[in-house]
C-alpha cells in the first residue's frame, strides 16, 4: 500500500491547520466582527482602538506610546471578550479566585465583596467620638423634626459580612484589631434615644430561622425573599412610631426559579464567567398590601442600592401616597423609578416640610459615609452656625470615598490609626480653609485651634514653645494650646 498517506503525516498537517486558524481567526474577528460575542459586564474602562494619531517623537523615545499601543492591541483583539470569559472560569474553578474588582470567594463558594468583611473587621474604624458627636446631631435633629410632626430613622441595613461570618474565606477569620463602626454608632444611638431600626441584627437571628437565604450566595444585596421580611419589619416599626396608618405587606406566595432574578446574581455576572449562575435555591415572594388604601404621609429615603430591590417591587409607592428616594444624596428617584435630577439642585429646605418620614438607609460597607452628608445638612438647616467646623471637613472626607480610601491605605502605612489619620487631614484642611477665609473663623475653640496649628507649622515659633514646654515640665501639645489661648485672650480679651 504504497499510496497509504502515514496517519502521523495526517495529525501533523491538522495540527498545523488548528494553529493557523488559532492565529488568524482572533484577527479575522477583529477585523469583521463576524460573530456577536456576549459583553462583558461590571466595571470596567472600554478602551479605544489602536492609532498612530497620539503617536509623538517623546512617547516614542521614552517608549510610552509601544506600551500604550501594545494595551490597545490586546484589548482590541478578536474574541476578547470569550477569552476573558475562558481565563476567568479556569481561575475560578482551579484557583478559587474571582476576578471582579474587590470580590473573594469564600467557604462552600460564598461570594463577598471584600469591604463588607473589612468593615465588620474594623478595618474602616473612623473613632468613636465621630460617632457620639454624630448621635449628638442626629439626637437634637430628631427632637426638632417631632416638634414639626415629622420622624426620623436611621436604619440598618444588614451586610452579607455580618450575616454570613462563618463562610469568610480562609485567613479572614483573625480577631478584629478595632470595633465595627455599625457597633459603635448603634451603641452612641441607643444611649440618646435616637430612632433607629436595626436590619442587621435581625437578620442575624433570622437566618437561623428562616429556611431560606437571607443573601443570595452570588450576589451582595440582601435576596428577594430577605427584603421582603425587611420591609415587612420596616414598614411594622414606622406604624408604630409615627402612628400613621401604613398598610403592611403579606407574602402570599413563595416560588422557586430555575435563574435568578437581578440582583440576586449581581456579583456572579461581574466576575465575566463562561457559565451561568447557578439557580442557588433562591425564593421569589409574592406581596401584596394590606388593606390597599395608602398612608397619607410623605416619605423621603436617603440610602444605596438596597432600596432598589424594594423600588422594584413597589414596596413604599404601594404604602405611601407621596416619596423619594436620594441615592447617596445625589440623585432623586421618584415613586415611579424614573431619576428626576440631582438632589443638589432641588430647594433642601421645601424638601424637608414637604416631607413627613425620613429614613436614612445604609449597610454596613458604607457606614463611614454615614447619609452621605444630609445629616450635616438637616443640622445646619435646623442649627446654622453650630457645626463644630473640624467635624465638617472630617465628615467631608469620610463621605468622599476615594480620599477615605486613600487615608485607610495612608494610615495603614504610617501604622497609625485611621482616626488619628483622619483628624490630621482634616485640620490640614480647616487650615487651607482659613487661610483663605480668616472670617469664617471667629469662635474661640475654632480660632485657638487655628493659631495651635500656625504654631506647629512655623519652625522657630515651635522650638521656642518646645523650650517653654520643658521649661514649665508638660507638653509641648498643652505649651502650644496655652500660648494660642494667650494669644486669643490678648486679642479678643477673652470673649467667647
Amino acid at each position: 500500500m504504497e499510496n497509504q498517506i502515514p496517519q502521523n503525516s495526517i495529525k501533523s498537517k491538522l495540527l498545523f491547520v488548528l494553529i493557523v486558524l488559532v492565529l488568524v481567526l482572533p484577527a479575522i474577528q477583529r477585523e469583521f466582527r463576524l460573530i456577536n460575542e456576549k459583553p462583558l459586564t461590571g466595571a470596567f474602562v472600554e478602551k479605544s482602538k489602536p492609532s498612530f494619531d497620539s503617536l509623538t517623537y517623546q512617547k516614542w523615545y521614552d517608549g510610552t506610546f509601544q506600551s500604550t499601543y501594545n494595551d490597545l492591541i490586546e484589548a482590541d483583539i478578536g474574541f476578547r471578550k470569550t477569552l476573558v470569559r475562558i481565563s476567568n472560569q479556569l481561575q475560578y474553578k482551579l484557583l478559587r479566585k474571582a476576578n471582579a474588582e474587590g470580590v473573594v470567594v469564600g467557604k462552600k463558594a460564598e461570594l463577598y465583596e471584600e469591604d463588607y468583611i473589612r468593615a465588620v473587621k474594623g478595618d474602616f474604624f473612623v473613632g468613636e467620638k465621630a460617632w457620639v458627636d454624630k448621635a449628638v446631631m442626629l439626637k437634637k435633629v430628631q427632637d426638632t423634626l417631632e416638634s414639626l410632626g415629622k420622624t426620623i430613622v436611621v436604619v440598618f441595613e444588614p451586610g452579607k459580612g455580618s450575616v454570613y461570618p462563618d463562610r469568610y474565606p480562609i485567613g479572614y477569620n483573625k480577631t478584629a484589631k478595632n470595633p465595627s463602626n455599625y457597633k459603635i454608632f448603634s451603641k452612641a444611638l441607643d444611649s440618646l434615644n435616637v430612632n433607629k431600626l436595626d436590619l442587621n441584627e435581625f437578620f442575624i437571628q433570622q437566618r437561623e430561622q428562616v429556611p431560606y437565604r437571607l443573601f443570595p450566595r452570588i450576589g451582595t444585596h440582601w435576596s428577594y425573599y430577605g427584603a421582603a421580611l425587611a420591609a415587612d419589619t420596616t414598614l411594622n416599626y414606622l406604624h408604630t412610631l409615627t402612628g400613621f396608618n401604613i398598610p403592611q405587606i403579606k407574602i402570599t406566595n413563595l416560588e422557586e426559579k430555575e435563574k435568578p432574578r437581578h440582583p440576586d446574581d449581581d456579583i456572579w455576572l461581574a466576575m465575566n464567567l463562561l457559565y451561568p449562575p447557578p439557580s442557588d435555591e433562591l425564593i421569589y415572594p409574592t406581596i401584596i398590601h394590606e388593606p390597599s388604601e395608602k398612608s397619607s404621609a410623605r416619605i423621603l429615603i436617603i440610602g444605596d442600592s438596597f432600596y432598589f430591590n424594594w423600588q422594584s417591587e413597589k414596596i413604599m409607592a404601594n404604602a405611601f401616597s407621596d416619596g423619594s428616594f436620594w441615592y447617596y444624596n445625589k440623585h432623586n428617584w421618584n415613586f415611579s423609578g424614573v431619576e428626576t435630577g440631582l438632589v443638589k439642585d432641588m430647594d433642601f429646605r421645601e424638601q424637608i416640610m414637604k416631607h413627613d418620614i425620613f429614613l436614612i438607609m445604609i449597610t454596613e460597607r458604607f457606614h463611614h459615609n454615614f447619609a452621605w452628608n444630609f445629616d450635616e445638612q438637616l443640622f445646619e438647616l435646623f442649627y446654622p452656625g453650630e457645626r463644630d467646623k473640624l467635624e465638617y471637613f472630617a465628615n467631608q472626607i469620610r463621605i468622599s470615598n476615594l480620599e477615605f480610601m486613600r487615608l485607610v491605605k495612608d494610615a495603614k502605612t504610617r501604622n497609625i490609626s485611621l482616626e488619628e489619620r483622619l483628624i490630621k487631614e482634616a485640620k490640614y484642611l480647616m487650615f487651607e480653609d482659613y487661610t483663605r477665609s480668616p472670617e469664617k473663623y471667629t469662635r474661640k475653640q475654632d480660632y485657638i485651634l487655628m493659631l495651635s496649628m500656625s504654631i506647629e507649622s512655623t519652625p522657630e515659633w515651635y522650638e521656642k514653645v518646645k523650650e517653654k514646654a520643658a521649661q514649665n515640665q508638660i507638653s509641648v501639645e498643652e505649651m502650644i494650646r496655652l500660648d494660642a489661648e494667650w494669644i486669643y485672650n490678648q486679642k479678643f480679651g477673652g470673649i467667647q
